[in-house]
């Protein structure tokens, strides 16, 4: 079989987690845990997408500090190629952090300004051609002008597929203008809420407010209730493959749409596919990485019932 070419145009960041058994009741300092791991929607889905089995490319930018020289290295030894991983002097990389104790609400912080480096220029063009790459997964963190560019690029090359995954509730409306030129969209149910004005439900009125806005084919994961998936006529509902225990929740949609990719650019049976992103998000539910190290395409398609 000849391996799929994706090139992921994103965030790549370092994520910091801290969490709390304390409750939260007096804003006072509190014991818990940090953990300061490799992250990103572009870096994620360049990962799961590689230890898949697909030839996996990442274009995004980092700072000329520990941080990128860490992510660097780190992709690198994954055998992911970092030809478009732009090194910005003077910037600092993409930091991600996320705090949350028991009896409250996570709260995230990010700072991704170096990402206005990806560009999308004649060089970035000039190298998907050469390589002849023949996807592309983008998160919502470019820039308007970047996406502009992409889509511009897209509707003169109509055989290039695109994903685009909304990446968060406050950025998830960038997809809205190129909505009739993606392949295959992702959000999750926050992120939908955002994009159609009210919450979604699991059911055929989440499909038709989608197609009412113009997206074709796309993923909307609700997580512990499942996933919503619509592929030309058909709606699939699925509930979560559930893990014992969450270990983290971070990385898990991701994991879902590098899963359901692997099957998807292949043409295969739609539901063959949700059972590859389920079996991707389970494992990285149960890790604190963003990224599990056990997926492989022999170890999720293992999970497939014989004669399917």
């Amino acid at each position: 079989m000849k391996r799929q070419k994706i090139l992921s145009i994103g965030n790549v960041s370092v994520d910091i987690k801290a969490y709390s058994l304390e409750e939260d009741t007096s804003e006072a300092y509190r014991d818990g845990t940090i953990d300061l791991v490799p992250g990103g929607v572009g870096r994620g889905m360049a990962m799961n997408l590689n230890h898949l089995g697909l030839d996996s490319y990442i274009y995004s930018a980092v700072g000329d500090d520990i941080f990128g020289d860490y992510l660097r290295h780190g992709m690198n030894a994954e055998g992911i190629n970092t030809k478009l991983l732009k090194t910005i002097p003077g910037q600092s990389t993409s930091l991600f952090s996320v705090m949350s104790s028991v009896g409250s609400r996570a709260s995230c912080i990010y700072s991704t300004k170096i990402l206005s480096n990806i560009d999308f220029g004649d060089d970035a063009v000039s190298f998907i051609e050469s390589e002849h790459i023949g996807s592309l997964a983008l998160d919502s963190n470019l820039s308007e002008e970047t996406l502009g560019k992409i889509y511009a690029y897209k509707s003169s090359h109509p055989e290039l597929f695109v994903f685009q995954n909304a990446t968060s509730p406050d950025i998830a409306g960038k997809s809205l203008p190129y909505a009739k030129s993606i392949d295959l969209f992702a959000c999750n149910e926050f992120e939908a809420a955002a994009i159609l004005g009210e919450e979604p439900v699991m059911d055929i009125s989440t499909v038709e407010k989608f197609r009412a806005l113009g997206f074709g084919d796309f993923i909307v994961t609700f997580g512990g209730r499942g996933v919503l998936v619509a592929v030309g006529a058909d709606t699939y509902i699925e509930p979560p493959y559930s893990p014992v225990e969450v270990v983290d929740t971070i990385g898990a949609g991701d994991a879902f749409a590098s899963g359901f990719l692997m099957g998807f650019l292949e043409r295969e049976p739609v539901r063959n596919c949700i059972r590859y992103g389920l079996v991707c998000a389970k494992e990285t539910l149960l890790t604190r990485q963003t990224v599990s190290k056990r997926l492989s395409r022999d170890f999720v398609m293992s999970f497939l019932q014989p004669g399917e």
